[in-house]
């Protein structure tokens, strides 16, 4: 149970900071009541898992949650069926289609193992390499009361053309031979093809599941959930504050706070205000300029003035849709606002070019004919680093302020 007391010795706000490590870490979620929102694609899982013949595929940008979907999304149910065993692999560049598939299996039984249910993994996992055929009669083994679950994190990382194709083959024979493993694929990916390639043949096995960004009542949850676990408070604009700036990405959410609630702490103080959060932006600048700095100063630098940074300032403010895209006309308002000065479409066109191409470094994606482009950040974490950047440079003033912070949204109570 965490400590809900005011700490009053030295050793009391030390161990309350590292509580605030734990909670806010940014790493995925495991505790089914840290979890935020993502209700509809939880049910749609666990349907899927129910349906014990179909497979996931769970895909979108950088740090929108993906991870932590497939760590929790099972638990839902966990309290009142004990039948779930649940195997995860990372994939990684060096991997082939055996050294998935032979850990995949190695990871399940010893998670049926570790569960009190050797029963339900009397399968072999003595192989070096493995078939798709291997794999399915393996499977068939499992114990018909069990609901087992393999997911193949990161999923994009791999790159063996053939293990792809393989384990496509594989989850059309788990489909053909109804065997009631759910393989869950989970990776960076605009759409599913993109994450599997060709998956004509494999489509009636597979329910897509999109991971978009979040809403900002989701993000204030995931806040408030693990705030409430401590003594810590926020501010409701310092909840704001962090919700605006995060995009709808959960990960800068958890981020964020965690540096600004640390400030607090660091100053004796359990209510997280502005001030923190000012502060946590500094930390963030300073813990990701590597990340970041180079590819901004690419997308940026110049010898003449000619405003590429208010322009970029721009995209990461103008309003997108829930996967992050936006239009060109989406920059009107916000540049308007930061160069005090009615702007066109053509005052920044050229701009927006520059950043979609090699000599912008790509810091963002283009898609779409020349009639209807939409453009996003190719990393999602390089647009809460923009703006925060545009404040601490002062790009923004008040009146700019005012298109991160809705008044009505900041008047509602935490």
């Amino acid at each position: 149970m965490a400590q809900q007391q005011k700490p009053t010795t030295a050793a009391d706000w030390m161990s309350l900071e590292f509580e605030i490590q734990r909670l806010f870490d940014g790493a995925p979620v495991d505790e089914e009541q840290l979890f935020a929102g993502r209700l509809a694609e939880v049910t749609k899982m666990l349907q899927t898992v129910m349906e014990r013949s179909r497979h996931v595929v769970l895909f979108g940008e950088r740090g929108v949650g993906k991870t932590s979907l497939s760590n929790i999304f099972w638990k839902r149910y966990g309290k009142t069926l004990q039948s779930f065993i649940v195997a995860r692999v990372q994939c990684g560049p060096q991997d082939d289609f055996s050294s998935l598939w032979v850990r995949a299996l190695e990871e399940l039984k010893a998670m049926g193992i570790s569960r009190g249910k050797p029963e339900y993994v009397t399968f072999d996992v003595d192989f070096s390499s493995i078939t798709p055929s291997q794999v399915r009669r393996e499977l068939q083994k499992i114990n018909q009361n069990a609901l087992p679950i393999i997911i193949f994190d990161e999923y994009d990382k791999l790159v063996d053309r053939d293990a792809k194709i393989l384990t496509a083959n594989l989850i059309k024979e788990l489909y053909d031979f109804s065997v009631h493993t759910t393989v869950i694929l989970v990776g960076v990916a605009e759409n599913v093809s993109q994450l599997l390639g060709d998956h004509a043949s494999i489509g009636r096995a597979l329910v897509d599941v999109p991971l978009n960004r979040m809403s900002e009542d989701e993000l204030r949850e995931i806040i408030y959930q693990r705030a409430k676990k401590t003594p810590i408070s926020f501010s409701n604009d310092a909840m704001w504050t962090i919700v605006i700036l995060s995009r709808g990405l959960p990960f800068f959410t958890q981020t964020l706070s965690k540096l600004a609630a640390l400030h607090a702490l660091n100053n004796r103080r359990l209510n997280v205000g502005n001030a923190d959060v000012e502060a946590a932006m500094k930390r963030f600048i300073e813990d990701t300029a590597i990340s970041f700095r180079d590819a901004y100063r690419a997308a940026t630098r110049t010898n003449q003035k000619n405003n590429l940074q208010e322009s970029l300032l721009a995209c990461a403010l103008a309003k997108c849709d829930d996967e992050g895209f936006f239009k060109a006309a989406d920059l009107i308002e916000p540049l308007s606002a930061i160069m005090k000065d009615k702007r066109r479409i053509a005052h920044f066109d050229k701009h927006l070019r520059r950043f979609s191409s090699d000599h912008g470094g790509n810091i963002l994606i283009k898609r779409g004919g020349d009639r209807q482009q939409t453009f996003r950040f190719a990393d999602p974490m390089m647009q809460p680093y923009v703006i925060i950047k545009g404040i601490q440079s002062q790009m923004i003033d008040d009146d700019a302020k005012n298109l991160l912070f809705h008044k009505e949204q900041r008047e509602l109570d935490v």
